[in-house]
């Protein structure tokens, strides 16, 4: 993957990501807040030689290089039980000298002859006394172990020179660092969630996906319905609006040899929102001047019908079995923007009423009234689909974008192509782009008179 590719899946995934790093932030302040405080004071010694005054350029140099090498060494005596055990003494502490070896570190700065006892400890005050005693006590050693045998002064001197504090600030738990490697561990925990999540999803959302399934790029890409309003096509200066031109110019060009007279629409179940793609779709022609007529053919469930409002009176299934004239079924819709058949009534059998040498005598009628005429045939689930648009010129295919499945789109075109229908192309619903951009396309020219008169008239059926 590229680096915009990664950048785009973290834009669709933001969810986990985001999700991940507020939690990892959460355990690092989590664990902040049950964190025991732990104080640590310092106290530094100062080694030296002694009787430096007495001794010449030469024999200092020489003693301050004996004392330097000497000083991990010295460092190292911390452990030693005649310290611990004369600490744990003289404060009269309540701990083991395992315990009290863990609560100090001495360490010796490189090229200098200091020592430096940290003592870390819950109580403030009691972690100064053990750095001051640890020093106190560390001295004593050092001093005796230096000192020659027959001798009574010791050849070094170790003085305490900065007593250890009561330090006031807790050393932990450091809540600042804990949150940054909460977030960076979450940040990283998102990433991973977010990949895999990616590689488990089998939802169509991209053109690529669309692509990878079908072997052809999409009709065109349209808009999710905003503010409950599924006829965009009927505002034609909106966005959305032009998104379903772009569809319908891409089946003009894409078969220019075809002439597209009567077009069936479908897709893999009913959870695309097909209706509103075909209704849309069809406005759009008609409102280009074309003479359109939109069928509900999804007899099953009639989503077009009631989409458009228009499944109280007969319909299509009215007209198959004889009990109206198709001129009666027809109802002009918007004060004539296009034609509508409704569903009607729902039969004991779609299919086989779909299949019928009746609805073959229909389509044929309504090719001869018609510039276009478009189908929603329902979804592939079932046969009324395929039964219903093997008279007619092509099919489209109707994806939602984050709802259908790959698989889901492999089996509908499978069924589409065994039974011998011409392919038109598909079109990916639902997309989500942001608002600034729908208002940038749709601001200025919002203000003007629209290019139609009949995109602003009141529902009439």
């Amino acid at each position: 993957m590229t680096f915009l590719e990664y950048l785009a899946l973290l834009q669709r995934r933001w969810r986990a990501w985001v999700s991940m790093i507020v939690i990892g932030l959460l355990l690092g302040f989590g664990l902040s807040l049950l964190a025991e405080e732990r104080y640590v004071a310092v106290a530094t010694s100062f080694v030296t030689v002694a009787d430096e005054e007495a001794a010449g350029a030469g024999e200092v140099f020489q003693g301050s290089q004996f004392v330097t090498q000497r000083m991990v060494s010295y460092a190292a005596l911390s452990t030693s039980p005649t310290v611990v055990d004369g600490v744990i003494d003289e404060l009269e502490l309540d701990v083991t000298p395992r315990e009290l070896r863990q609560m100090v570190d001495v360490t010796s700065p490189t090229g200098t002859v200091m020592l430096e006892v940290s003592v870390e400890h819950a109580d403030p005050a009691l972690a100064a006394a053990v750095a001051d005693a640890m020093s106190l006590g560390l001295a004593t050693l050092i001093e005796e172990l230096e000192t020659p045998r027959g001798l009574a002064a010791s050849s070094v001197e170790v003085v305490l020179t900065h007593p250890a504090a009561v330090p006031v600030e807790p050393s932990s738990p450091r809540t600042r660092l804990n949150l940054i490697l909460g977030g960076l561990v979450g940040a990283a925990a998102g990433v991973l969630l977010a990949l895999v999540r990616e590689h488990a999803d089998r939802r169509v959302r991209s053109v690529a996906d669309v692509l990878a399934v079908t072997g052809a790029t999409p009709l065109g890409s349209t808009l999710a319905p905003r503010d409950g309003e599924p006829l965009a096509a009927l505002q034609p200066r909106s966005v959305a609006a032009e998104r379903y031109r772009a569809v319908r110019t891409a089946l003009k060009v894409g078969h220019p040899r075809a002439v597209l007279r009567q077009i069936a629409v479908t897709s893999p179940t009913e959870r695309e929102g097909r209706a509103g793609e075909t209704a849309n779709l069809a406005i759009t022609w008609a409102l280009a001047g074309t003479r359109v007529c939109l069928v509900d053919a999804g007899l099953r469930h009639s989503a077009l019908s009631r989409l458009l409002e228009v499944g109280d009176g007969v319909g299509l299934a009215d007209v198959l079995v004889g009990d109206v004239e198709l001129g009666t079924a027809l109802t002009p819709w918007r004060d004539g923007v296009l034609t509508v058949l409704p569903a009607g009534l729902t039969p004991e059998d779609p299919a086989e009423l779909l299949g019928s040498e009746a609805m073959a005598l229909l389509t044929a009628e309504l090719r001869s009234r018609f510039d276009l005429v478009v189908y929603d045939v329902g979804a592939t689930e079932v046969a009324d689909a395929v039964v219903t648009a093997r008279t007619l010129d092509g099919v489209v295919v109707v994806v939602r974008a984050g709802t259908t499945r790959r698989d889901e789109l492999a089996d509908c075109l499978e069924t589409v192509r065994a039974a011998r229908l011409t392919v038109l192309g598909t079109v990916r619903a639902g997309v989500r782009v942001r608002r600034r951009a729908d208002r940038g396309g749709n601001g200025a020219q919002g203000r003007r008179r629209p290019a139609h008169p009949r995109s602003e008239l009141s529902p009439s059926v």
